[in-house]
Parts: C-alpha cells; sequence; structure tokens
C-alpha cells in the first residue's frame, strides 16, 4: 500500500518546495491531492504512488515551466539568482560568516532583496584595505 501525506507541508516536503507552490500546481497543474469530504477545506490527502506518476506524467520540470507561465516568471533569471546565491554564499564561508536566503520559493524580488542584505552584511564585517 502506497504511503499517505496528510498536509501542505508533508506535500511541500516530498517535492523539496514551498507550502505555495505546491498549492499552485493543485490547482494550475492537476496535482493529485484528495479532500475528505465533510473535512475542512485546508485537509488534503495524497499517495505518494499518485504524485510519483503525476511526476512522470508531466514532470517537476514540466509544472515549473507552467508556474513560469503563469506567474510570468523568467527561468534564466531564477537561474541567474541561484548562481549569485551559491557565489555569495561560498564567499561567506570564505570569510567565516553565516548568509542566509530567502528560500526559492520566493519571488525574485524577495531574492535578489536577501542577496543585497548579505552583500551589506559582508561588507560591514568585512575590513578591506582601503586603496590609496
Amino acid at each position: 500500500m502506497s504511503k499517505m501525506l496528510s498536509s501542505w507541508k508533508e506535500l511541500a516536503q516530498f517535492f523539496g518546495k514551498g507550502v505555495r507552490p505546491v498549492q499552485r500546481w493543485e490547482k494550475t497543474l492537476d496535482l493529485p491531492i484528495h479532500r475528505p469530504p465533510g473535512a475542512p477545506s485546508n485537509v488534503v490527502l495524497a499517495r505518494v504512488s499518485d504524485l510519483e506518476d503525476w511526476m512522470h506524467r508531466g514532470s517537476v520540470t514540466s509544472a515549473l515551466k507552467g508556474e513560469v507561465k503563469a506567474t510570468g516568471a523568467d527561468p534564466m533569471l531564477f537561474a541567474s539568482i541561484e548562481k549569485l546565491e551559491s557565489e555569495l554564499a561560498a564567499l561567506a564561508n570564505e570569510l567565516g560568516a553565516k548568509t542566509s536566503f530567502v528560500n526559492g520559493t520566493s519571488t525574485a524580488p524577495e531574492r535578489l532583496a536577501a542577496i543585497a542584505a548579505s552583500i551589506a552584511h559582508l561588507t560591514k564585517i568585512t575590513s578591506f584595505p582601503s586603496a590609496a
């Protein structure tokens, strides 16, 4: 018998995404979830086997492309943001500092603001020799 997931949080963890994108997939991409009769609208159930079949039918890549189409987001922009986050995390690691970014499900402006804040933080904690 297939394992059941019984919350949006469990569904999000299964996909490695945030709750909001998974909820959007239910509406825009026919994510196979079930709502028990008489239960509150926020109660959801999903079989792992159904979710895996859904992924193979229309793969997560297709789901992301569908989100791009629905939201107008540019996949190249998100790829560039991910590269910036990765490079900034490596720099922070070299400097012995910590960085934290808004999770990958956030909007581009939120992620860019987090990058800018991290750069400002690293600039403050690092003493660069003045150019004379």
